[in-house]
């Protein structure tokens, strides 16, 4: 089958929320656990402060949180198919590549991010409810704030600067969530063990040489100037080095989306012990 047929995805795809339902409830659940606890250690530790800065500094916690949450799941992308059996059923479902390959990064890119999102909306609820109940605290949640920080386009202090700085600046955000799920993606596809730390540890060393480089030419992606009197806004500029990554952020993501999709077709029943792709007999 080389054909893309919707009903055919659609079915892969109920059979991949099928097989992973309890998993995902399980996982909810267990977030929004430890989303209540976190926040209730948190608050007891800031004792005192006002409510408006405790929210937002469970919120600047929780905004990395849940992006690491995120990249778990694209991590485990594959990883039920180290079970022979499991393998073997995905394998021989009727549907062609892409549209077995669709249908898992579509469950674990919106399905998954929308369980980790809702437990973190019941944590904090639940966190409201308690406060409330047992010391008056005004209902305050976490959630406007997380969507602020994680979402560009509601980012409303970006708009009190140029045009250009601010375009600029939801495109590079944008980009960047855009390379680093491919990232995750692919290491997910690829290893069979560790994908996650595997996937994590060249983001990091990306990261590193990002910053090593800007430090070594003295470069700036975004520069605001502010007056030595009043502290007000007067100018930003956008640097070199940010045009560049726009463009090539996309590019890394497209050969990311690809390889991981060339992987995906290479998948055997009997494969090597670490990775998806055995390179030795390609």
């Amino acid at each position: 089958m080389n054909s893309f047929s919707i009903n055919r995805f659609w079915r892969a795809f109920c059979w991949v929320v099928s097989v992973n339902f309890r998993r995902l409830i399980g996982w909810t659940l267990g977030y929004s656990l430890i989303t209540i606890l976190c926040e209730l250690i948190y608050w007891k530790i800031r004792e005192g402060h006002p409510t408006v800065s405790i929210v937002h500094g469970i919120a600047e916690f929780f905004t990395v949180f849940i992006i690491i949450a995120i990249g778990i799941g694209l991590s485990l992308i594959f990883y039920d198919l180290n079970k022979k059996p499991r393998r073997e059923a995905y394998l021989m479902l009727p549907a062609s590549n892409l549209e077995k390959f669709l249908s898992s990064v579509f469950y674990w890119t919106v399905i998954w991010t929308a369980g980790v999102l809702l437990s973190f909306a019941v944590g904090d609820t639940l966190r409201m409810i308690f406060r409330s109940l047992a010391y008056g605290d005004e209902w305050l949640s976490a959630i406007p704030v997380i969507v602020e920080n994680v979402n560009p386009f509601v980012n409303s202090s970006l708009y009190r600067f140029d045009l250009l700085y601010t375009v600029m600046k939801i495109i590079t955000v944008t980009t960047f969530l855009l390379w680093l799920h491919s990232l995750y993606l692919l290491g997910g596809t690829l290893m069979r063990r560790y994908a996650f730390v595997v996937s994590s540890v060249l983001f990091i060393l990306c990261v590193i040489a990002l910053g090593k480089t800007m430090s070594y030419f003295n470069l700036s992606m975004f520069k605001m100037d502010w007056g030595e009197v009043d502290n007000q806004y007067v100018s930003s500029e956008v640097g070199t080095i940010t045009y560049m990554l726009c463009i090539l952020m996309p590019l890394v993501a497209c050969f990311n989306y690809w390889a991981s999709y060339h992987v995906f077709k290479g998948f055997q029943l009997i494969t090597n012990k670490w990775t998806n792709y055995d390179i030795l007999k390609r």
